[in-house]
């Protein structure tokens, strides 16, 4: 009788542990965003939010925590209490470069992180202003030469993978440019018409359509084939700098690695519905941003690889300095 009775408690136990996390979540989950309101990052982070909302019936509260090339927000999601009540999108490669280039200063390290999934893959590109008189790489090139260190270009923070995307062209093409820190690309933009800065290092997805509609030009793309968004705008490679990719930015969620193992299961599950939808495709697809979904513990191995991958680079030979 006694062992009969120890059986149905611990069956109790297992079925009410079991119903009892199944209902996550039970409360509004916070988003942290490591960039300014207004930016690609952000807008990407509010669909997301909105479908997840629908999906899993709870709210699901974007957060900017702009600062220090994201490290900032990146350290408010690596710290969080791992409860699951706090994920945050996240960006490749500054979420990986930040503690690498800068280890007594940022307090995460990428292993503080565990993937919920890969969402975007978006190039890196060059802008100017439409009335900018550099209207190619070549022309930028000439300036640059001309003026050393006259022209500035925008980056969103020391390490970050469109300033390393400068860094590289810098070196390949032989010229000195004046990189000026920005937190995000609505900032940056913003700078760019108002006629604070000469040229903006950003992502695709975020001038496609202001380059559609000459509010801006486009001078290169970082990448090995054009983009179809904006086919008639060549690539770095094809202008002779196959080096130049680091600016192409991979976006996707995570969690503090400590989050309970059946709410993160629920959170992957979750996106990989949302991604599968015909109406979170057209969102993405109206904002110029290539779904590249990759899930759960395949996005956390990508994490742990290219960590491995820019931490073997930098002790070998750094690639930029301050």
């Amino acid at each position: 009788m006694k062992k009969i009775l120890v059986a149905v408690v611990l069956i109790f136990l297992v079925v009410f542990s079991g119903t009892a996390f199944a209902a996550y979540p039970t409360k509004p989950v916070n988003m942290i965003v490591a960039y300014a309101a207004g930016g690609s990052t952000d807008i990407l982070a509010r669909i997301t939010a909105k479908y997840l909302e629908a999906e899993l019936k709870q709210p699901f509260v974007v957060v900017n925590k702009p600062g220090a090339g994201g490290s900032v927000g990146f350290t408010s999601i690596a710290k969080a209490n791992p409860d699951g009540y706090t994920i945050g999108l996240i960006n490749l490669s500054g979420v990986i470069v930040n503690p690498i280039v800068q280890p007594d200063v940022v307090r995460y390290r990428i292993t503080d992180f565990v993937g919920i999934a890969n969402v975007v893959t978006d190039p890196g590109i060059f802008c100017v202003s439409p009335d900018s008189p550099i209207k190619t790489l070549e022309d930028l090139v000439k300036e640059a030469k001309a003026n050393p260190g006259k022209l500035s270009i925008s980056h969103e923070g020391f390490g970050a993978g469109d300033h390393l995307g400068v860094a590289e062209f810098m070196k390949q093409a032989g010229v000195e440019l004046n990189p000026v820190l920005y937190e995000g690309d609505a900032p940056a933009k913003a700078a760019l018409l108002g006629g604070h800065i000469d040229v903006i290092a950003v992502n695709v997805s975020e001038v496609a359509e202001m380059v559609k509609a000459g509010q801006l030009h486009a001078l290169a793309v970082q990448d090995t084939k054009r983009s179809a968004e904006l086919p008639d705008v060549p690539t770095f490679s094809e202008l002779g700098y196959p080096t130049v990719m680091q600016g192409t930015a991979s976006r996707g969620f995570a969690a503090p690695k400590d989050i309970p193992a059946e709410a993160l299961d629920i959170l992957v599950e979750a996106m990989k519905k949302i991604v599968a939808t015909p109406e979170y495709q057209s969102e993405l697809k109206n904002l110029n941003m290539p779904i590249d979904f990759i899930p759960g513990e395949e996005f956390t191995t990508l994490l742990i690889e290219q960590d491995k991958l820019w931490s073997d680079l930098w002790k070998t030979s750094p690639w930029i300095k301050k």
